[in-house]
């Protein structure tokens, strides 16, 4: 029996859009199992939850606890704009004159799908979800249970709200403050002990169930995020580690009982002596002899693993307190020992009538990368093992362990291990908070590659290889910036620091390389942040119009690009471009985004005949469009060249890192002209071509240190991308700022 799917509706920061949390199936990890991908507890058997910090990622399982407890909602477990929004429609309907009957009040709605398996032989157990098992289903293994959580006294809540908007406020003018006020009202009145709630069960049919035994059907076993790690913490989790290793084993059991008795028997000859010496003391007080005391042991099995234990660590040969450990290893002992302990407390087969959930809660805490991204293998290691011990312990050849596994992190470390050991993109949801409303996405391979590649295509294949250096850090960037070469990615980040609204966000800078960064393209939409996509027009030339010896040139035949023939001692030539007129790209994301957007069409167009930057849902792809001194830069090179040609900075690193070519260029002592870098920027930017990492760790150093001198300045297509990245995040920025002031 798993879990299959988890909808959470209007509970903090869930809305009733793209709020469906699904769980990858759960599969038996028996001791003695290989360690590979295919078996691994995490990879294979494991639900990653990822975003940023207060995605949402936590309130899964407290929407589940929240179920299975039958606790009453807060104030605060309901979303707020939706709050907001239900005291809007009060207020409208108020001022219309109109009556509050047909108006809802506040709500909570969760829908859970369970995987049950009906074969009779080896099938589950349904005496827990019965009630909601359909008589016939085109899915006959997904069980639904709906659960509504609705206002008792639903009229008492709408008078009291009529009392709220009847509350005047004489020193307050402004009526976006007065109305967050009767918004706290609102929320007041919901914590009110009068507010009760009842809970609705429903089928797939929408037909109601009493009282169904949902404590009974989840399991569910967390270990929390421990941000405040104190002194005791390990030998509290050995401590019950050790104790439910007596309780679960008979023999260890009863050894330690009569160990205990005998204790208790010695105590009492020791000690049973001064009984009478006391009792004959207490009766010159009492002389009827009615005041006595007997003095026994009282030794206990709890006493022992509580108190009479010293839990040492090793380390090496020593043995150390656990004081003296890191606080990131302490943790990684704590999270392995909270699972011992679950696994020794496991009951073998219930699976198969009820959800075993085991939520690990950003295991990241205090450890450093290596660490984390050692994080999944360990914890398999650990399991096996300690399946084979409770395997021994219990008498038994292997124990096995059938739970689904799901864990919270945002850790790119993590998610890079995840999806390296089980070789997929499934079985991950990113959570993003859009306006404030957790966004689940449910990644998987398809949706990376896009509709149009294969599981096993080379697209799916680079991505999987890629993203363990760096792109998976996307996953917690508030906005990505795609770039195709070396200078870009150093000097943008400098570039970024320097914006007044930029440098306030994560954004993340890729170097995704010519043709490869479309690749990225269908997991950049999926994730639905702000992608800002800087790439090259990369004019198409012949040979000899970039310097280089044409083929085409033949004796006694003229080349049909420069008109020279074979021979020709100057055939070869740097060749400015002042007109797009009938040229055409060798860069094929242009190409495949300039009739793909237009025309929705699947063929791909090189021509640069009015070609324009591209926006496509949260991607925005811009290059050298327009042009700069009358020249049409091809690449970031050339474009910085022709928008700084009189910058001092620009000129001093030229002149450093190409000191022959500049001067043969711009000329030396009296006669240096820096306009002449216009019309040979195309041939500085080819001669650059094999230094273009010194160029730009030279140019950053310059900018840097040399305070007194104006910067260089950004070409303007890529001034124009950062105001359509500031566009994007300033409406978020402003909502933060505003929900923060309320």
């Amino acid at each position: 029996m798993q879990l299959h799917s988890f909808k959470i509706q209007n509970f903090r920061k869930f809305r009733e859009l793209n709020n469906v949390v699904h769980f990858v199936n759960s599969k038996s990890i028996s001791a003695g199992e290989p360690n590979d991908g295919e078996s691994s507890l995490v990879a294979s058997s494991g639900t990653l939850i990822i975003g940023k910090n207060n995605a949402g990622k936590t309130t899964i399982a407290k929407a589940l606890n929240l179920i299975c407890t039958k606790q009453k909602p807060a104030p605060s477990d309901f979303n707020i704009d939706y709050l907001r929004g239900l005291l809007d429609q009060y207020k409208i309907t108020k001022e219309a004159g109109e009556s509050f009957d047909d108006l809802a009040t506040p709500s909570l709605e969760f829908t859970i799908q369970v995987k049950v398996n009906f074969d009779e032989e080896e099938g589950d157990l349904v005496n827990n979800l019965y009630q909601f098992v359909p008589i016939s289903s085109s899915t006959s293994d997904l069980v639904e249970i709906k659960i509504k959580y609705q206002v008792k006294e639903e009229q008492a809540l709408k008078n009291n709200i009529d009392t709220i908007l009847n509350t005047e406020f004489p020193n307050i003018d402004d009526p976006r403050t007065i109305f967050n006020l009767r918004l706290e009202s609102f929320r007041e009145i919901l914590k009110e002990e009068t507010t009760e709630f009842n809970i609705f069960y429903l089928t797939s049919s929408n037909n109601e169930v009493k009282d169904p035994a949902l404590n009974k059907l989840f399991n569910i076993k967390e270990i929390k995020a421990n941000r405040h790690l104190k002194d005791g913490v390990l030998s509290d989790i050995y401590r019950k580690i050790v104790s439910s290793q007596y309780v679960g084993n008979d023999a260890n059991k009863e050894n330690l009982q009569r160990s205990i008795s005998k204790i208790n028997e010695e105590i009492k000859e020791a000690v049973g002596s001064k009984s009478e010496s006391i009792s004959s003391v207490l009766q010159q007080i009492e002389q009827s002899n009615h005041v006595g005391v007997d003095l026994s042991g009282n030794v206990t099995e709890s006493i022992i693993l509580r108190n009479l234990i010293k839990y040492s660590f090793s380390d090496g040969d020593d043995y150390i307190p656990e004081d003296q450990f890191g606080l990131g290893y302490i943790n990684l002992l704590n999270i392995i020992g909270e699972i011992i302990h679950y696994i020794d407390s496991y009951e073998d087969k219930s699976h198969q009538n009820q959800i075993n959930l085991l939520f690990i809660e950003e295991p990241e805490a205090f450890m450093h990368p290596q660490m984390q991204e050692f994080f999944i293998t360990r914890i398999d290691n650990a399991v096996k093992r300690a399946l084979e011990l409770a395997g021994s312990q219990a008498d038994a050849s292997q124990k096995s362990l059938h739970c689904q596994l799901i864990v919270t992190t945002h850790s790119s470390h993590i998610v890079n291990s995840k999806i390296h050991s089980s070789n997929s993109f499934s079985n991950i949801n990113y959570l993003n908070s859009i306006n404030r409303q957790a966004t689940v996405i449910n990644l998987n391979d398809k949706l990376v590659a896009g509709e149009d590649n294969s599981t096993n295509s080379k697209a799916l294949k680079f991505i999987k290889k890629h993203i363990k250096y760096k792109v998976s850090e996307l996953f917690f960037s508030d906005a990505v910036i795609f770039v195709e070469g070396i200078t870009e990615e150093t000097l943008l980040h400098y570039y970024i620091d320097q914006e007044p609204t930029l440098k306030n966000y994560y954004i993340s800078i890729f170097n995704i390389n010519g043709a490869h960064g479309k690749l990225y393209f269908p997991l950049a939409k999926a994730l639905k942040i702000p992608c800002l996509v800087i790439t090259d027009i990369d004019i198409k030339r012949a040979a000899c119009e970039k310097g280089e010896k044409n083929k085409d040139h033949q004796e006694a035949v003229a080349c049909s690009f420069c008109g020279k023939a074979e021979g020709v001692e100057d055939f070869k030539d740097y060749i400015q471009i002042t007109s797009l007129d009938d040229r055409i790209t060798t860069n094929s994301t242009l190409a495949a985004f300039n009739q793909s957007l237009r025309d929705k069409s699947k063929e791909e167009s090189d021509s640069l005949d009015d070609i324009d930057y591209f926006e496509d849902d949260n991607l925005h792809i811009i290059f050298q469009k327009d042009e700069l001194e009358g020249q049409y830069p091809t690449s970031f090179e050339e474009a910085f060249i022709l928008t700084n040609y009189q910058n001092h900075i620009l000129n001093s690193v030229l002149k450093k890192c190409k000191p022959t070519i500049y001067k043969d260029i711009v000329g030396a002592g009296n006669q240096v002209d820096t306009s002449r870098l216009i019309e040979n920027s195309f041939k500085l930017q080819k001669k650059l071509s094999d230094s273009k990492s010194d160029f730009a760790n030279n140019l950053l150093y310059e900018c840097i240190t040399r305070s007194r001198l104006e910067k260089p300045s950004l070409p303007s297509y890529i001034q124009s991308g950062f105001s359509w990245l500031t566009r994007q995040l300033t409406p978020q920025l402003e909502e933060e700022l505003a929900n923060d002031d309320a």
